[in-house]
């Protein structure tokens, strides 16, 4: 018998099934089917209602949450829990295989930070141009973009020891 999860990951796309047949993962929604050998397996990491199964062609998430109806969410975390219990089982076997906790992406919101100091600059000084104030809203916006370049140069020594990981 094949272990299932369904989910629906967002409110526009059709939901998605990821099951274990066979020795592979099997990842359906609609029409489109990908297939994953757990043999193939590199990196497994579950936490938070989220696991995440890393192989050579692609990666995989799957969530424990589903979206319901509108923007409402459930929770699905006994058939999750039966999924990722049976895929860390049956992907230990993997030899290339790495179980890992998940380590937080600070790179990823310093990136979030830059982006959203940018479009914060941006907006300042088009508010500030319709009312008139121009010097008032380059004022702003010239300390949001110094805040900017003070993330951004921080950025390279954030990401600098996460690339070798040990086993």
């Amino acid at each position: 018998m094949a272990t299932v999860h369904r989910a629906r990951i967002s409110p526009l796309l059709p939901p998605t099934e990821w099951a274990l047949e066979d020795g592979e993962l099997v990842e359906r929604r609609g029409s489109r089917v990908r297939r994953f050998r757990l043999s193939e397996l590199r990196r497994l990491t579950i936490a938070d209602g989220l696991a995440r199964a890393d192989f050579p062609r692609g990666r995989v998430r799957i969530p424990a949450r589903s979206f319901v109806s509108g923007l409402r969410l459930e929770r699905h975390d006994d058939t999750f829990m039966a999924l990722t219990e049976a895929l860390a089982a049956q992907g230990a076997a993997a030899p290339q295989v790495r179980l890992g906790q998940v380590r937080p992406q600070v790179g990823e919101m310093v990136v979030w930070t830059i982006a959203l100091c940018g479009a914060g600059a941006v907006a300042v000084i088009g508010a500030a141009g319709l009312i008139g104030a121009w010097a008032l809203g380059l004022a702003l916006a010239a300390r949001l973009v110094f805040v900017l370049i003070l993330a951004a140069a921080v950025l390279p020594w954030i990401t600098r020891g996460r690339r070798i990981t040990p086993n």
